[in-house]
């Protein structure tokens, strides 16, 4: 699914696919983060936004890249010293989904002209082998 940077808000779920992170995970890591608290709906459904996307992918690195515990993390995180360039981060990886996108949807349209032609091959070499016998 493609993501457009120009939404204002993201589901759990397209969270989950954008950053890599199991939605089960982004709960608990919003009892731990208090930074980390995207708002609702009026179905109590998360909402983020980029600027929660950059948290997520900021406790990500900290966490998986750089091997902190969670405690040293959400102290990082408080302290300021992981956020410098969380947003730019973002805006590329939602640029790379959209890509991505494009990508599945023009492969699809070539997997399905190759099926028609090797379908019109087929056919012709049926008729062949009707017409020798």
């Amino acid at each position: 699914m493609p993501f457009e940077s120009n939404k204002s808000y993201y589901s759990i779920g397209e969270v989950s696919k954008i950053t890599g992170v199991p939605a089960y995970l982004l709960r608990y890591w919003e009892r731990f983060f208090n930074e980390l608290n995207p708002g609702r709906d009026t179905r109590d459904n998360r909402r983020y936004t980029n600027k929660d996307i950059a948290m997520v992918l900021t406790i990500k690195e900290l966490v998986y890249e750089k091997g902190y515990k969670l405690e040293k993390a959400s102290e990082m995180v408080k302290g300021g010293t992981a956020d410098a360039d969380s947003d730019e981060r973002t805006e590329e990886i939602l640029k790379l989904r959209k890509q991505i996108g494009k990508e599945k949807k023009n492969h699809a349209i070539a997997h399905q002209r190759r099926r028609e032609l090797l379908q019109d091959i087929k056919g012709e070499i049926e008729e062949i082998l009707r017409m020798m016998g």
